[in-house]
Order: structure tokens, then C-alpha cells, then sequence
């Protein structure tokens, strides 16, 4: 009887048809460069292609074992339960780590956002069916997390590492990057199907799915910025949104004998239930901000009673509140969360601690919360000045970044179609509203970052950020933020109305889309 197989068993299954899967889409890029530098221009042109040719082995070599290195550190990540490390202690990230990241840089973290979204999209089909096979390899059948180890950002990461010892120009290796997404998203399908019929071929039952969906990357969507099920269009006020709801049958209107005095408000308990219900719901709110703001929901009921414009205006105090709450929770550094939670449970304490709360009470908190953010702001500049320094130190020319058009070492025949001209333009708007301590979220380094601007030089050329999900900074030039705008791979992060997605997801509910 032949044994079940386990992760273990697919894992190296798979690495042993790496080697493989890489050298053809080595093959595939190869092939377009030479079409592209054509039969005259391969003798003057076509070094780039000879550099790859001569170094492919080294290329394909490097690329399986970073694979490797990633997909073995998820699997014994899962397999000691993936406890995430304790939070480290604040501290100054080391001088000598910080680089400044020019547009060169960047032009390598578009490509690699690209391949993997284009690798997402072309092979969604194969990476659901294959997640369900290897959901069903470590027992859960209900596809409650993503279990394949073989995700595209893997395999797009350690193509990149392999691409790293080509001796060329980083703008050489960010072209062929560029052209190897295609043919890596095509092998990948085909290479996801095969692993799908080799497991079920070896007996394994795929798991069903429940929760998750692979769907091709949303670039530059915030923190946020999507609502399940798409747009939605909300009410002009809460109180249009409150007539809307249904009478309760109970609730009838007073008789000419009626009693005189003030009567429950039915439509009023149901909105704001219905409000909070979807505050509690909505993913983009930090799990430690949910209970806090439950707690406020009595409080929000008799004040809706007392001030009628509570309804009237979606920046109403107690709204503006919730938004600031939850943005602190959402861009806290993670050393700091205890620190902050503590300050954040004190302060909603205070508020609903006689339920006398009003307008401007909420006002007050507003300002507490204000207080509190300039005063982490100011620390952290302070645990920066070493690195302010440094960046404000004269800059040798050898240092400067290299301009893309400057570049001999790639023949123009193997940039990039849509590459960008570098010419000067106008910043993006939400770029230039962005002021220190702000935040944005972008894609470095391969990966989504919650960064807050610390500091700008005084040319507005040099920006040093603080990373939230760790202790370190990152410097980059301002041009280089501008690809990254242009590319939708960043954006400026600024509290949200809580109560207004709310709104729309409640006048969703009772006005769902029609099937199609």
C-alpha cells in the first residue's frame, strides 16, 4: 500500500523540477532578446545577451536555491505552529544599513509587483485548485489559510536573487525581469496543473474551499480602500439612511389620546446597530480596535438622541473620533502597540464612564489622540537623528543614482515598451499633500510597507522613513517615491470614515445587487 504523501513529500517533489522550470524561462527571455536586437545588431548590441548566456547557470543555480531557502522556512514555520517573534525594543537601526534607494531601485520593485500579479492572473484557476491539494496535505479541510508553499511571490523572488549575479546594471536586470514575467506565469500554470494531477494520481483528496480566493494583486489599493463586493453608494446622511429602514410594527404613531412625552426611537436603535454591526465586520479595522469601539455604541445612542446632527453630518465629533482611533491602531509601530492599546483603553474609559458624554468631549479626545501621535513623532525623530545626519552629510558624486537613460549596458532594442520617460514632471497630488509625519504604504523591497515620513531635506530630494513593522528606516530619493506613485505601487494613508463604508454596507444589505 503506497503511503500518503505529506508537505514534506511535495516540497521536495517540486524542488526537484525547479532547476528545470527555471532554465526555461531563461530559454524564453533569451529568445526575445535576440529577436529584439535582430541578426546586424547581435554583434554590437547583444552584450546583455551574451552576459546572460554565459552566466545562465549560475542565474538558474542561485534562483533554486533561494527558492529552496523560502519555501523550507514556511514549511518549518508551519510546522512549529508560525508564532510570530516577540516585538522587538526600540532602537536605532544601524548606521551602516542605511541605504538611499534611487529610482534604479524602485524600477526592480515594479518588476517584481508586476510578474507576480501577472503570474496571479494568468494561473488563478491552478493556484485555487492546487491550494485546496495542499490544504489537504497538513489536514485542513475547509482552506482556512493558504497552504502552498510554491506562491508566485516565491518563485518571483528567487528569480530575482538569481538575477542578482548578472554582471549587469541593475536597470539590466530589472529589463529582463520584466520580460521573463510572461514566460515564468505560462511555465508556472503548467507546472501548477502538473502538481495538481501528480497528487491526486498519488490519492490525495483536495480540501474544499470555504474562505479563500486567489485573486490577481490590486496594486496600490491602501489600507482600506476595498470594500467586500465592490463600490457602494451611501446615503446623503445617516438620517436618510434611518427613514429608509422599515417602521417596526410596534412602533405606531401617537393618538389624539396619546400620553405626552418623549417615545423610544425603534428606526434609531435598529441604524445604530445595524452601523456597528458593520464597524465590527469591516477588515480593515484592527482587531484591537474592535472592542473599543463597540464600547462606544450606548454612548453613540443617547448622544444620537440629544444632538440631532450627530445624523446629519458623516464628521460629526463621535465619527471623527472612531476614524482617529482606528488610523492609530492601523499605523502604530509594532513595538509600540502595547503602549498604545493602553492609552487607547484609558481613553474610551474616560468617555463612556458616566455615559454623559457630548460633542465636545469627543472634541477633547480628538485632541488627546493628536497629542499622543506628535508625541511618537517626536521619539521617533529623536531615535533618527543619527541617520539625519548622515543624509544631510555632502554626497560624493560616485554615489549619485544612475539614471536608466545614461545606462550602456542595455541595448534600447531590450528596454522595456512602457517604461517610463525620465523627464522632469509635477509630483502626484496626494504625494505633495504628504508632510512629516504622514503616512503612505508602499512596495519596497518586494514587499507592502507602512512607512511614516520622518524627515525631508531641505531640496525635498531626500525622504527618510520609519518602517511600522519593524525597526528600521529607509531613505529614498524623491524621484524615486514618484515612480512609485506612478506605478500605483504607493499612496498616502489618511483616516477613513468608519460610519460612511458602514453606511454603504448597511444600504447594500437592503438593497442587494440583483443576480446576474
Amino acid at each position: 500500500m503506497n503511503r500518503r504523501p505529506t508537505l514534506q513529500d511535495f516540497v521536495e517533489d517540486e524542488m526537484l523540477r525547479a532547476p528545470l522550470l527555471f532554465d526555461q524561462v531563461v530559454d524564453a527571455v533569451q529568445e526575445q532578446w535576440r529577436q529584439a536586437l535582430g541578426p546586424h545588431a547581435r554583434h554590437t548590441a547583444g552584450e546583455a545577451a551574451r552576459t546572460l548566456q554565459l552566466n545562465r547557470g549560475d542565474l538558474v543555480n542561485r534562483a533554486v536555491r533561494s527558492l529552496r531557502t523560502h519555501v523550507q522556512g514556511e514549511v518549518s514555520g508551519r510546522a512549529a505552529g508560525a508564532m510570530p517573534a516577540a516585538p522587538a525594543a526600540p532602537a536605532a537601526p544601524a548606521r551602516l544599513e542605511l541605504a538611499l534607494i534611487d529610482e534604479d531601485a524602485v524600477n526592480s520593485d515594479i518588476e517584481v509587483s508586476r510578474a507576480v500579479e501577472r503570474i496571479k492572473s494568468m494561473a488563478e484557476f491552478e493556484l485555487r485548485e492546487l491550494q485546496a491539494f495542499t490544504s489537504a496535505l497538513i489536514g485542513d479541510f475547509n482552506v482556512a489559510r493558504d497552504s502552498n508553499p510554491f506562491r508566485p511571490e516565491a518563485y518571483v523572488r528567487a528569480l530575482w536573487d538569481g538575477v542578482q549575479v548578472l554582471p549587469m546594471s541593475r536597470s539590466a536586470q530589472a529589463a529582463f525581469l520584466h520580460d521573463a514575467a510572461d514566460p515564468l506565469a505560462r511555465t508556472l500554470r503548467q507546472s501548477y496543473a502538473g502538481a495538481c494531477t501528480r497528487l491526486e494520481d498519488q490519492g490525495v483528496e483536495p480540501a474544499v474551499h470555504r474562505t479563500i480566493v486567489v485573486t490577481p494583486t490590486l496594486r496600490g489599493a491602501g489600507i482600506g480602500a476595498l470594500v467586500d463586493g465592490g463600490p457602494i453608494t451611501v446615503a446623503q446622511s445617516l438620517q436618510e439612511l434611518r427613514d429608509s429602514l422599515p417602521m417596526p410594527l410596534d412602533e405606531l404613531p401617537p393618538g389624539p389620546a396619546a400620553a405626552p412625552g418623549p417615545r423610544v426611537d425603534q428606526q434609531l436603535i435598529e441604524l445604530l446597530s445595524r452601523l456597528f454591526d458593520a464597524i465590527q465586520s469591516d477588515r480593515a479595522v484592527p482587531p484591537d480596535c474592535v472592542p473599543l469601539l463597540l464600547r462606544l455604541q450606548p454612548t453613540a445612542l443617547r448622544l444620537a438622541v440629544q444632538d440631532t446632527s450627530m445624523l446629519d453630518d458623516y464628521d460629526h465629533p463621535i465619527w471623527r473620533f472612531m476614524d482617529r482611533l482606528a488610523f492609530l491602531l492601523t499605523t502604530v509601530q509594532v513595538a509600540e502597540l502595547e503602549r498604545c492599546l493602553h492609552f487607547a483603553r484609558q481613553l474610551v474609559d474616560h468617555l463612556v464612564a458616566d455615559g454623559a458624554a457630548d460633542s465636545a468631549r469627543f472634541e477633547w479626545a480628538i485632541g488627546r489622540i493628536a497629542a499622543f501621535e506628535r508625541h511618537s513623532f517626536d521619539r521617533a525623530v529623536l531615535v533618527a537623528q543619527p541617520e539625519i545626519t548622515q543624509l544631510q552629510l555632502p554626497v560624493d558624486e560616485t554615489s549619485e543614482p544612475i539614471d536608466i537613460g545614461t545606462l550602456d549596458t542595455v541595448p534600447a532594442e531590450l528596454m522595456p515598451e512602457d517604461s517610463p520617460p525620465h523627464t522632469a514632471s509635477a509630483p502626484p497630488a496626494a504625494l505633495l499633500s504628504l508632510q512629516p509625519g504622514g503616512y503612505l504604504r508602499a512596495y519596497l523591497q518586494s514587499e507592502w510597507r507602512l512607512l511614516q515620513l520622518l524627515w525631508v531635506d531641505r531640496t525635498g530630494a531626500s525622504w527618510l522613513l520609519r518602517d511600522a513593522s519593524a525597526a528600521r528606516h529607509w531613505a529614498l530619493r524623491l524621484r524615486a517615491i514618484e515612480r512609485l506613485f506612478e506605478a500605483q505601487l504607493a499612496d498616502v494613508l489618511t483616516p477613513r470614515s468608519l460610519v460612511r463604508s458602514a453606511a454603504g454596507r448597511v444600504l447594500r444589505a437592503m438593497h442587494p445587487a440583483p443576480a446576474r
